[in-house]
C-alpha cells in the first residue's frame, strides 16, 4: 500500500509535466499556412470536417473506453495517437495521408478529454487528497496555458523558416508526453471490481439523465453557455487583429505575427490567474466566480462588436483568464459527485455537447449576419446578443447547494432562492 501511495503521489507530480508536453502546439500558429502551401483551400477545408467529424464520433466512445480499460492506457493510447498523427502531417503528401493523419489527432484529443482530469482527481482520491483538486487542477492547467505559450511563439518562429517544422516539434513533445504516460500507476476503484458493467448506450441515456437533475443542471448549462462564450472570442479574434491592424494604416502582412504574439500572451496570462480557483470555497463566492468568467467573456464580444481599436485587442489577451478560473471549479463541483465507473464518460459526453451546441451556433450566427451591411460584425453583435441571454439564464438559475456546502454570513444553510440559498 505504501509503494502504491507512492506512486499515486508521483501521478501528482508528473501529471501537470504530462498537460505541458501533450499541449504544446507548436503548428498552432501555422496549421492552415502549412495545409493550404500543399493543398487547395477546398481540400484544406474538407480537412477541417475530417477532423470534427472524427471527434464528434469518438468523443463519448472513449469516455466509456476509459472508464472501462482503465485511465492510463487511455491517455497511453492518446499520447500515442498524436504522435502518429504528428509524423503524418510532417512526413506526409497529399490529401490522403493529411486526412488520416487528422484521424489520429481527432483519435487523441478524443481519447484525453474527460480521462485526463479523472486520472487527475483518481489519483488524488487514492491519497485521500480530494480537499486539493481545484487547486492542483488549476496549477495543473496553468502548465497547459504556459505550453501554449510557448508553443505559440515557438512555432511562429519555426513556421518563418520551414512550415513543417511546427509538427516535428510538435511530434518530439508528444514522444515525451507519451513516455510520462507511460510511467503512470493506474489509480485502482475505491468501490473495488465488483460492479457489472452496463452498455455505453445505457450509460450514457443514464448519464443524460444526470446532467439534467437538480444537481447538475446548472453545471451543464454553464458548460455548454462557456464553450460558446471562450471560442466567440477565440474565433473572431484574427479577423478582428487585421482590422485594427487596417485602421491604422498598416500593412495586412502583419497580421499573422501579431496573431501569433497576441495568442502567447493570452495564454500567459490566463497561467497567471489559474491558482485564484483553489482560493474559492464558500458556496456563494464560487457562484459568484463562474457568474463573472461568462460575463466577462460576455463583454469581450460586446466590446469587439462595438468598437476597432487596439484597447480592444488589448482586453482580448485576457479572454483565458474566464477559463483558467472556471475550469477547476466546475471540474472540482462534478468529479466528486460521479462515479469511478462513469466520471470520464460523462465528462466526455459534457464535451461532445458543447462541441455540438457550438456547431449548431456557427450555423445560424450568418444568419444573423444578414440584417446588417457589415457581415462580420453583424456576426460579432448576434454573438454578444446570444451571450447576453446565455448570462441571463445562468443568473436566474438555480445553484445546487449540499448540506455539507459552507457559505459566507450573508446567506443561511437552508436551500431556496436563485442561488440555492434562502436569503434571510
Amino acid at each position: 500500500m505504501k509503494n502504491y501511495k507512492s506512486s499515486l503521489g508521483a501521478n501528482i507530480r508528473r501529471y501537470p509535466w504530462y498537460l505541458f508536453f501533450r499541449d504544446c502546439y507548436f503548428w498552432g500558429p501555422a496549421f492552415f499556412l502549412y495545409f493550404s502551401s500543399v493543398m487547395s483551400l477546398s481540400q484544406v477545408l474538407w480537412l477541417e470536417a475530417v477532423y470534427y467529424l472524427s471527434v464528434a464520433v469518438m468523443e463519448v466512445p472513449s469516455g466509456y473506453i476509459s472508464d472501462r480499460l482503465g485511465r492510463k492506457m487511455t491517455l497511453v493510447g492518446s499520447s500515442a495517437c498524436l504522435a502518429i498523427a504528428y509524423l503524418l502531417f510532417f512526413t506526409g503528401q497529399g490529401f490522403p495521408a493529411f486526412a488520416l493523419a487528422q484521424v489520429f489527432l481527432a483519435a487523441g484529443f478524443a481519447a484525453a478529454s474527460g480521462t485526463d482530469t479523472a486520472f487527475h482527481y483518481e489519483s488524488l482520491g487514492g491519497m485521500n487528497r480530494e480537499s486539493d483538486y481545484a487547486a492542483l487542477e488549476g496549477r495543473a492547467l496553468g502548465f497547459s496555458l504556459r505550453a501554449g505559450a510557448i508553443g505559440a511563439l515557438a512555432g511562429g518562429l519555426m513556421a518563418t523558416g520551414e512550415l513543417k517544422w511546427i509538427y516535428g516539434a510538435s511530434l518530439c513533445a508528444a514522444l515525451v508526453s507519451l513516455g510520462i504516460a507511460l510511467g503512470f500507476t493506474e489509480p485502482l476503484d475505491k468501490d473495488g471490481p465488483g460492479r457489472r458493467p452496463v452498455s455505453m448506450g445505457k450509460q450514457v441515456c443514464g448519464l443524460m439523465g444526470k446532467a439534467l437533475s437538480g444537481r447538475f443542471r446548472f453545471f451543464t448549462l454553464y458548460t455548454l453557455s462557456m464553450t460558446l462564450l471562450l471560442h466567440f472570442p477565440y474565433e473572431f479574434y484574427q479577423p478582428y487583429l487585421a482590422r485594427v491592424t487596417e485602421s491604422l494604416g498598416q500593412s495586412g502582412s502583419l497580421t499573422p505575427a501579431m496573431a501569433g504574439i497576441h495568442l502567447a500572451l493570452t495564454m500567459m496570462a490566463g497561467s497567471l490567474f489559474t491558482r485564484f480557483s483553489g482560493t474559492i470555497h464558500l458556496r456563494c463566492r464560487v457562484r459568484q466566480a463562474l457568474l463573472a468568467c461568462a460575463l466577462f467573456q460576455v463583454l469581450l464580444v460586446g466590446a469587439m462588436a462595438l468598437f476597432v481599436h487596439p484597447v480592444v485587442v488589448f482586453l482580448l489577451i485576457a479572454r483565458t483568464i474566464s477559463r483558467a478560473v472556471s475550469v477547476p471549479l466546475v471540474n472540482a463541483e462534478l468529479s466528486p459527485l460521479l462515479e469511478r465507473h462513469e466520471r470520464s464518460t460523462y465528462l466526455s459526453l459534457q464535451s461532445l455537447l458543447g462541441r455540438l451546441a457550438y456547431g449548431i451556433v456557427l450555423l445560424v450566427l450568418p444568419l444573423g449576419a444578414l440584417f446588417f451591411s457589415d457581415a462580420f460584425r453583424g456576426t460579432l453583435v448576434c454573438a454578444a446578443g446570444l451571450g447576453l441571454v446565455l448570462w441571463i439564464v445562468l443568473w436566474l438559475s438555480a445553484f445546487p447547494r449540499d448540506a455539507s456546502h459552507t457559505c459566507c454570513g450573508s446567506h443561511s444553510h437552508a436551500g431556496g432562492g436563485k442561488d440555492g440559498h434562502r436569503h434571510p
